[in-house]
């Protein structure tokens, strides 16, 4: 090959290369739910400390927009924009979507001893087989917890993976109740709820911080669908995405 030819050929495997050498960037929709008023009173981003996103209208009980989280060389962390790391620069929790999650749910909760105030678990929040109708419960007890509806037990073993009960019918109002499974003659929750065929609902069970209300706490996040086409509707009328 001649010397003309080289300087031809150079340039494009440099070209070719520099993917390579520099790997993928992959990007992945998130949202993002704070576990309380304070985290959802933070200020928060998502990027790194040097380039990042900050996440607004956080809430407890709903989900943010969605935002790109990247997966690949240079995975995203969330940015706590109000407190330092050892560098002087913003400190940051990385990200880490399990494999095969596809639709991930970032909730965000305190931790006092973590640089950044939080620490992060990651849902799989996929809608597709989440019925209207429907709940959904995670377990943070750290115990088997034994859900009773219309008589019917169902098991929720402590688990950051969603367990859904489809109770399916008419729309109604029904008695729930929870309890232990080495200790079922003591109730730890007991309520009314509504089945409502236009909404659906994913529940957190936690360890309750005020001994009156018992040992468990219910953190409900609950979708309207009529609220969400109602929303979306309100978007194309605006000409928003």
């Amino acid at each position: 090959m001649n010397h003309t030819a080289l300087r031809l050929v150079r340039p494009l495997v440099l070209a070719l290369a520099t993917p390579l050498l520099c790997g993928p960037l992959l990007a992945i929709p998130a949202r993002v739910l704070a576990w309380d008023t304070d985290i959802a009173g933070r200020s928060l981003a998502i990027g790194d400390a040097n380039k990042n996103s900050k996440i607004v209208a956080m809430h407890p009980t709903q989900r943010t927009e969605p935002y790109e989280v990247n997966t690949g060389d240079a995975p995203s962390g969330i940015v706590a924009l109000d407190k330092k790391g050892p560098d002087g620069k913003p400190a940051v929790s990385p990200i880490k979507i399990p494999a095969g999650v596809k639709n991930p749910l970032l909730v965000i909760l305190p931790d006092e001893k973590a640089t950044t105030g939080i620490r992060i678990f990651v849902l799989e929040d996929d809608t597709s087989g989440f019925s209207w109708g429907t709940t959904r419960f995670i377990n943070a007890m750290g115990k088997e917890v034994i859900f009773v509806q219309e008589k019917k037990g169902t098991s929720l073993p402590p688990s950051w993976t969603p367990i859904q009960l489809s109770p399916g019918g008419e729309d109604r109002n029904v008695g729930v109740k929870m309890f232990f499974r080495d200790q079922p003659e003591r109730p730890i929750y007991s309520a009314v709820w509504e089945i409502n065929s236009n909404v659906r609902k994913l529940v957190f069970l936690l360890p309750s911080e005020d001994e009156r209300l018992g040992p468990v706490a219910t953190k409900m996040i609950l979708e309207d669908r009529r609220v969400i086409q109602a929303v979306n509707d309100a978007k194309q009328k605006a000409g928003k995405p």
